[in-house]
């Protein structure tokens, strides 16, 4: 990886701004997303890397991830989050106001129009071309981040790579890949159907 200029912090970069503009603007004409991912924790308090691979299909405010033997569904009100190894479906009713991808996967496209500090850090030269490097800072200190690094490609600019590094030394990197958009996905793609799996537990989690 190979960063060819560095830029002084600035809390309001308007060159940073006028990419994320463009990134956000193109991703609103999306009709569905879909794409294919790899996500590493890495936890520094106990020097332990973890990865996980899995797959994103985004429908306005629906969504459908599989990963690693589980599937969610999210509806745009409720969630399913089925377990097949242990014929498990907890259902539960989120926050869609988290402002990460990682309490929230379909944010991982647009999260960044959120409140944030930017700064483009500078182009990087990754295995997939060149990428854009834009720091976020959020403004609300109550979040468990101190910053999110976007990777845009520059050429196409569709988001690369995002890392959210914790204040509680557990740092997120979710490489995407893949990437397919306004592909016709059917409503009912988001939605479980306990009577399609025979003998779960149901947990209703919801108040």
């Amino acid at each position: 990886m190979l960063l060819i200029f560095g830029r002084a912090y600035t809390q309001q970069d308007p060159e940073a701004k006028t990419i994320l503009d463009r990134v956000a603007e193109k991703t609103k004409t999306y009709s569905t997303i879909q794409a294919d991912f790899e996500l590493i924790i890495d936890n520094k308090q106990n020097n332990k890397v973890t990865k996980n691979v899995g797959s994103i299909k985004i429908k306005g405010d629906k969504y459908y991830v599989e990963s690693m033997g589980s599937k969610v569904y999210f509806d745009g009100k409720t969630m399913w989050s089925y377990l097949e190894d242990l014929k498990e479906v907890n259902i539960s009713t989120p926050d869609t106001n988290k402002e990460d991808f990682i309490e929230n996967p379909a944010k991982i496209f647009d999260f960044y129009n959120r409140d944030y500090k930017y700064q483009l850090v500078g182009e990087v030269k990754m295995d997939a071309g060149w990428m854009y490097q834009i720091d976020l800072f959020p403004k609300n200190l109550d979040q468990p981040y101190s910053r999110f690094k976007l990777f845009i490609h520059k050429d196409s600019e569709d988001l690369y790579k995002v890392i959210a590094v914790g204040k509680d030394g557990i740092n997120y990197t979710a490489n995407i890949k893949n990437s397919k958009y306004n592909e016709p996905l059917s409503d009912d793609l988001f939605t479980f159907k306990p009577e399609k799996h025979k003998g779960i537990q149901i947990n209703d989690m919801r108040f």
